[in-house]
Parts: structure tokens; sequence; C-alpha cells
């Protein structure tokens, strides 16, 4: 008899370290079972809607992590290591058409509001569904994306940076304009 905890008990590193050692099927499996949804929501707002397309991606980022699982090393958690993959994989699909889509960072005024949802604004969103999806769809791809690692896929600020490869303060205010685009867009009348 074994003091081995049942794999829905271990943490996301140990299962990937566990694919790693060549033990997959279960604890990929789990993995799996734990993150795709969170993944497919966020490629599929990256995909703006295309979810064919997103479907794609997700499958290839599926492919990569046990490809190169060898490669994993736990030093950030394993969702910021699985968005990383699936974004890159987006970026590569898209070639030079983020750049033309991303707006700098640098261009924007600098807001004063904070980078969070009033619990108001939060039920606003849930309501309003059609309107919220015309609204996120509007935003600058930056923008976007922050907001669906943010809401979609429940990663914390410091995460969503190191997934995007950029700096905490740059990620909150793309949230902070996210955010004030969308209050913007939802107050007008429907």
């Amino acid at each position: 008899m074994t003091d081995t905890p049942p794999l829905a008990d271990l943490p996301d590193e140990d299962l990937m370290l566990l694919v790693a050692r060549g033990i997959v099927r279960e604890p990929a499996a789990e993995l799996f079972n734990r993150h795709n949804r969170a993944l497919f929501n966020y490629l599929a707002w990256l995909a703006r809607g295309q979810l064919g397309e997103a479907e794609d991606i997700a499958q290839s980022t599926w492919i990569r992590v046990l490809s190169r699982c060898g490669d994993y090393r736990p030093t950030a958690a394993f969702r910021t290591f699985l968005f990383q993959i699936a974004r890159h994989l987006w970026l590569d699909s898209k070639g030079s058409a983020w750049q033309r889509t991303t707006v700098s960072d640098e261009a924007v005024p600098e807001a004063s509001d904070e980078g969070e949802l009033s619990p108001e604004t939060e039920l606003a969103l849930r309501q309003n569904s059609h309107r919220v999806r015309t609204a996120l769809l509007s935003l600058p791809a930056a923008q976007r994306e922050a907001v669906a690692l943010r809401f979609f896929a429940d990663m914390s600020v410091d995460d969503i940076a190191a997934t995007a490869g950029v700096g905490l303060e740059t990620i909150k205010s793309r949230l902070r304009y996210a955010f004030r685009h969308l209050r913007t867009e939802l107050e007008r009348a429907p």
C-alpha cells in the first residue's frame, strides 16, 4: 500500500512533472479536465469568436505541451505555462496582424480609475451578454487579451503579465483602459 495521493489532489505542477517522467495518460487527462475550458474560452476571445480557429489552436497547444513536457520547469504556475504556449501559437497563426491591431500603451493617456469592475458593472455585464460581447470584440487586441485572461481564464494580474510577456503595470493599464471602454459602451442606450 502506498501513500500516493489521488491525481485529483495533486497540484498542476506535480501532474506535469509526472507527464515529463513518462506517466502520461492519467495526469495529462487531469490537466486537460482542469484547464481546457478556460484555455478554449481565452482562445475564442483572441480569435474574435472564430470557434474553429480556437479549437485548432487549443488542440495544438495540448500537443505542444505533451511533446515538450521534458522542457517543463515549474518556475511559474502551470496555467501560465499553458497559456503562454497557446498565446505563442495564436500569434504565430496571425503573423504580423497582431502588430496592426495592438495599441501602444504609451499612446493612451494615463487612467486614474482602478482596474477592477464594480459589482454593479459585473451584474450589467452578465445581464447584457450580447452588448458585452460586441463591446469586448471592439477592444484593441492587447486589451481584449488581458480581459479574457482575467475573467475567462481567472488569471491573476501577475500571471497575465507573465503570459503576455509584459510588465505588471502594462497589464494593469490595459485592464483599466478596457474597463473604461466597456463602461462607456455599456452606458450607451441599447
